[in-house]
């Protein structure tokens, strides 16, 4: 790929949104709006609220109401008492009437009835204020008997019950602001992008001028990159701007010390964190979708579902009482807006973020595929026909080397999420030891042996399968060990900043009824295998093929990373896929990654405890393995080049 081209294309796809009025309009519309939304809604509460006061509840009387109610009633200005009433049960229905009470009394019971709509406000606002009347009357009526029965009044209330609200008036706006302004937040990153996608696709079908832009010497993929670029800038662009609004107009009507958390930089860096996946998805898929239309005109049957799809995931994340959870965490849309309502109300939990965060990158790298597949169909792109086909059928494939690498993120991506919903639901019913080893073997190996299998692809070639050279094997094992003794340097590091390290062995309760043998398959032999599977083989070559060994080795390590979702471990398990994927690149077989990766957690696992383990002899060891490693592997080096030619 070309990235001074791609930069060019990026220019001329920024300057021609630059210049579309309808973009200009969509950008400088949040401006005008949203102070008069904002200065709207304040005056609609208000003059609903003094409306509500202000207005008269007619209501009917029926029987001898007591006087001491009577009285009540008719010296409440609010309420109008109408006589001479037929048929009130019409009149009610004809909003000429808000309420009837009836009144009867039989074996020393005062009994009152309601009879009301109680769909329309007015006669839900007329039963509110004759109740307090009634109820301070039958609180009277209840002192007069116990007063005649020579009794206390403890009789009537043995149980004091007494409710003190003590949420601060910033706590209580904070909770109002969270069922509100999440869901804006969510939908706004998710749809601000729809119309930019539409003009970078549909738009440019309609006027003819993306066949134009083929028939220059530019790559696909390059138009691609440039165009999902500027849309989320774009997007981004305007989600600022209507963010720096909310804030300058939201003091006008709110207390600007509840808005104090605005300023903090982390509370900010998760907020870009959390909307960013979701601009980006929300572009994705929207440039997949526009793709499909010719005019602006089919393009709306298109978009509009795609705006609900976004939609009623938002408003059920918002649902009242709904809290973050790690199965709500694992719901894209849904996870984002609980989890910017939490950040309002000050309840952020890490791990539920980094499922979040997970999960939504994962769906983003989901709906870029599916934007590049769109772009890699002819009959889509040009309009040729009426098939929208990918050719997922196996009988039109045709055999080759390595499957496609857009292929290798979308299978790569659902794996994943795949793994983290399998991991929440089979490890009770199934046991930890159990479920984790059917799910390794299941979604790491089995499903990426299977989807190169219907691809046509070659499982030797896609997976690495083949002899390593014993000098590559031998420099592999060095650089593991630099490895290992830099994650000990990281874990001492940290020790004074974390309650807790982690380690590989996290389930040693669990554990210690096993023996050394099953511990030893459960913890090395199956992960070790089945995720170099994935990593380092499904993923591994068609990525070093298409994007380079730098991109496959970079990519690979922090898939590798983001599967664990720990935080505090990301770096010595991103480390650890450097080196698998550094020395599977250089042996150009993937069996010294699965060796590595087996004594790495066996020896995490069994490692004895006295070992003399100081920030001095663990740097001495990565320096010096870290050396004999890179020699041993150097592509240049005389031994190894012979060894590898004996091999070929």
């Amino acid at each position: 790929m070309n990235f001074s081209i791609v930069l060019n294309l990026l220019k001329k796809e920024i300057l021609a949104l630059s210049r579309n009025k309808r973009i200009i309009i969509g950008l400088i519309l949040p401006v005008l709006l949203l102070p008069l939304l904002f200065y709207g809604f304040n005056q609609v509460q208000d003059m609903t609220a003094r409306g509500s006061e202000a207005s008269l509840s007619r209501i009917h009387l029926v029987g001898e109401i007591p006087d001491e109610v009577l009285d009540a009633l008719y010296n409440d200005a609010r309420l109008e008492i109408i006589e001479d009433v037929e048929n009130y049960e019409k009149l009610i229905q004809n909003r000429e009437l808000d309420l009837v009470l009836e009144y009867s009394y039989s074996e020393d019971i005062h009994r009152f009835e309601f009879k009301f709509d109680s769909g329309r406000s007015g006669g839900r606002r007329a039963s509110e204020r004759i109740e307090g009347y009634l109820l301070d009357f039958k609180e009277e009526e209840q002192l007069k008997l116990l007063t005649l029965a020579n009794e206390d009044e403890s009789l009537l209330n043995p149980v004091n019950l007494q409710m003190k609200d003590i949420a601060m008036e910033e706590d209580i706006m904070k909770h109002s602001l969270s069922n509100i302004i999440p869901i804006a937040l969510t939908l706004y990153a998710l749809l601000s992008v729809v119309n930019f996608a539409v003009e970078l696709t549909t738009a440019e079908k309609e006027l003819g001028t993306l066949e134009t832009l083929f028939s220059v010497p530019i790559k696909k993929k390059e138009l691609i990159v440039a165009k999902i670029v500027a849309c989320v800038l774009f997007g981004l662009v305007s989600m600022i701007i209507s963010l720096l609004i909310l804030l300058a107009f939201a003091p006008r009507f709110i207390d600007i010390e509840i808005l104090h958390f605005a300023a903090d930089p982390s509370i900010a860096a998760v907020l870009v964190l959390t909307l960013f996946p979701l601009i980006v998805m929300g572009a994705g898929v929207s440039l997949g979708v526009g793709m499909f239309a010719n005019s602006y005109r089919e393009s709306g049957a298109y978009i509009t579902p795609l705006i609900f799809a976004f939609m009623i995931p938002a408003y059920i994340g918002s649902t009242p009482g709904l809290e973050l959870n790690a199965f709500y965490a694992m719901l894209p849309i849904i996870n984002s807006t609980l989890l910017i309502k939490s950040v309002f109300v000050g309840g952020l939990d890490i791990y539920l973020f980094a499922i979040t965060l997970v999960t939504n990158t994962l769906f983003s790298v989901m709906s870029l595929t599916f934007m590049f597949k769109v772009f890699g169909t002819e009959k889509i792109l040009f309009g040729i026909g009426k098939g929208t086909s990918f050719k997922l059928r196996r009988k039109e494939l045709k055999r080759r080397d390595f499957i496609e690498v857009e292929d290798v993120f979308m299978s790569l991506s659902i794996i994943v999420i795949l793994y983290i919903y399998m991991s929440t639901v089979l490890t009770e019913p199934m046991g930890i030891v159990r479920g984790t080893i059917f799910m390794q073997v299941f979604v790491f190996a089995l499903i990426p042996i299977g989807i190169i299998w219907y691809l046509k692809g070659s499982q030797k070639k896609n997976l690495g399968m083949r002899m390593p050279s014993a000098l590559g094997m031998l420099g592999g094992v060095f650089l593991w060990v630099a490895a290992f003794s830099l994650n000990f340097i990281y874990q001492i590091l940290i020790t004074p900043f974390v309650s807790q390290i982690p380690t590989l062995v996290e389930l040693e309760a669990q554990l210690q009824i096993l023996s050394p043998l099953t511990i030893f398959f459960f913890i090395a032999v199956t992960p070790g295998i089945c995720e170099e599977i994935l990593f380092r083989g499904f993923a591994f070559r068609p990525i070093e093929k298409n994007l380079g060994p730098k991109a496959a080795i970079i990519i690979t390590s922090l898939m590798f990373a983001v599967v664990h979702l720990d935080f505090v471990r990301l770096f010595p398990t991103f480390l650890l896929g450097l080196v698998f994927g550094y020395v599977a690149y250089k042996t150009k077989s993937i069996y010294p990654a699965i060796v590595l990766h087996i004594l790495n957690n066996a020896f995490a696992a069994f490692m004895p405890s006295g070992m003399p383990l100081t920030l001095l002899n663990l740097s001495i060891v990565f320096i010096i393995a870290s050396i004999v490693g890179y020699v041993l592997l150097e592509k240049k080096h005389p031994l190894l080049s012979k060894a590898e030619d004996e091999v070929e």
